[in-house]
């Protein structure tokens, strides 16, 4: 792997990835190609700005993106909980994973002002 291997929010970010692919497995199909693809696609995304901030001169436009997209995340997976897509447990193990993640976002973002 690159650089970005030793990055503990790449790896937990490359984890949450992994996890919500599990999730979305089990989605109705009628969710699995919309809301499902859309979850897929945001956290890709996410992933994808993290390994070009890391590599990046001036990160803060990355880091800004991830940000926003860890955002539009935690929404989508508040919906699936209304929606019953995923249960109260799953719901929690992603949120805490996804404030985690936003937590090591944060203090990237505040060091590179």
């Amino acid at each position: 792997m690159a650089r970005y291997s030793h990055l503990s929010i790449f790896q937990k970010s490359y984890d949450l990835f992994k996890i919500l692919h599990q999730y979305i497995a089990i989605f109705p199909r009628s969710e699995k190609y919309s809301l499902g693809q859309k979850i897929k696609d945001a956290s890709i995304n996410f992933l994808d700005q993290i390994i070009r901030a890391n590599n990046a001169r001036d990160k803060r436009p990355y880091l800004e993106e991830a940000s926003q997209l860890l955002e539009i995340l935690r929404i989508y997976l508040r919906l699936c909980h209304d929606l019953k897509l995923i249960g109260l447990r799953r719901y929690e193990i992603v949120s805490k994973k996804i404030d985690e993640i936003g937590r090591m976002l944060g203090g990237w973002l505040k060091d590179n002002v």
